[in-house]
C-alpha cells in the first residue's frame, strides 16, 4: 500500500503527510481559559478540493490533475468524485477545512462528520468503484516545532484487496489495520480528537473507538504558520498498467463539526 499521500499546505504550497508516533515531548503554553468555538454545517461548502498524492496514470494516460476530481456542494450533503472522466488513472480528492491561526497549537480539536458510499465496490466492475475513503484532523505547527500532529483514518475498499472493508490507521510510516466496517451504503459517523499540547489524539467510528497513535511528522517547504485542517478524501480504483478508462469513485459527507477549546 502506498505510503501516505500529501495534503495541499494550507496557504498554497505543500503538503501534509500524516505523522510518526510522536517520541518527544511538546511544552503546553501556559493559556487562560478559552471559549470553545465550533464551526458547523450540512455540507462542505466554502471547504478546499485539491489533488493529492495517491495518484496513478497508466501508460499513455496524461497526468492525474483538477479535472479528474471534483466536489459537488449540494445542501444536504457533499460529494467528493474522483476520475469523473473515467480515464485510465487512480485520482485522488482531498477535500480540506482550514484554520489558520496561532492559537490552534494550543487548543483541543473535536471535530466530526457523516459519510456514506452511494454504492458497495464490487469485482463485477461496472462504472463506480473504489480505492479508498480517508478523513482526518490535523494541526500543523509551522511556527516552532515543524512538526503535524493529527490522526486518520482510512476505509479499504478496493474489492479485489484482501484487505477489503478494513479500517486502518496511519503510523507515520505505512497503514495499520485497525478495525473493519462491511462496505455498505449505511451512513457513518467518524469523530476525531486532537490535542497536540497533550499528545493525544481519538478516533471513532459509529461510536466505536478505533485504537490510534498521536503522530507527527516533519514537513518540507511548508510555511511558518500554525494551521489547523479537517479533511475528507477519496481515492479511486487502480485501473492496471495499460488500462485506457477507470471507474468513477464518489463519497457522500454531510454534517460535519469542528469544536475548538
Amino acid at each position: 500500500m502506498r505510503g501516505r499521500r500529501s495534503f495541499l499546505a494550507l496557504l498554497g504550497a505543500g503538503a501534509a503527510a500524516l505523522a510518526v508516533a510522536a517520541s518527544t515531548s511538546l511544552s503546553a503554553p501556559a493559556m487562560a481559559a478559552t471559549t470553545p468555538v465550533t464551526d458547523t454545517g450540512t455540507d462542505l461548502a466554502g471547504w478546499t478540493t485539491v489533488v493529492g498524492d495517491g495518484i496513478y496514470a497508466a501508460a499513455g494516460q496524461a497526468p492525474v490533475n483538477a479535472a479528474d476530481i471534483t466536489t459537488e456542494h449540494r445542501g444536504a450533503d457533499s460529494r467528493l468524485r474522483s476520475n469523473i472522466l473515467n480515464r485510465g488513472i487512480m485520482a485522488h480528492n482531498i477535500t480540506y477545512k482550514p484554520v489558520v491561526d496561532a492559537s490552534m497549537m494550543t487548543l483541543v480539536h473535536q471535530a466530526s462528520y457523516s459519510f456514506q458510499m452511494p454504492f458497495v465496490p464490487s469485482t463485477a466492475g461496472g462504472p463506480r468503484n473504489a480505492q479508498t475513503v480517508e478523513g482526518g484532523l490535523f494541526v500543523w505547527d509551522g511556527a516552532n516545532t515543524r512538526y503535524d500532529y493529527g490522526t486518520a483514518f482510512q476505509w479499504v475498499l478496493n474489492p479485489w484487496d484482501a484487505n477489503f472493508g478494513k479500517i486502518r490507521v496511519w503510523t507515520g510510516s505505512s497503514w495499520s489495520a485497525a478495525g473493519y466496517l462491511k462496505p455498505d451504503t449505511a451512513w457513518h459517523q467518524v469523530s476525531f480528537l486532537v490535542d497536540p499540547s497533550g499528545q493525544r489524539v481519538e478516533l471513532s467510528i459509529d461510536g466505536t473507538q478505533i485504537p490510534a497513535p498521536f503522530s507527527r511528522t516533519t514537513k518540507n517547504g511548508w510555511g511558518t504558520e500554525v494551521a489547523a485542517r479537517l479533511q475528507a478524501e477519496a481515492i479511486s480504483l487502480w485501473p492496471g498498467s495499460t488500462a485506457t478508462w477507470g471507474p468513477q469513485h464518489e463519497v457522500l459527507v454531510k454534517d460535519w463539526s469542528w469544536t475548538r477549546s
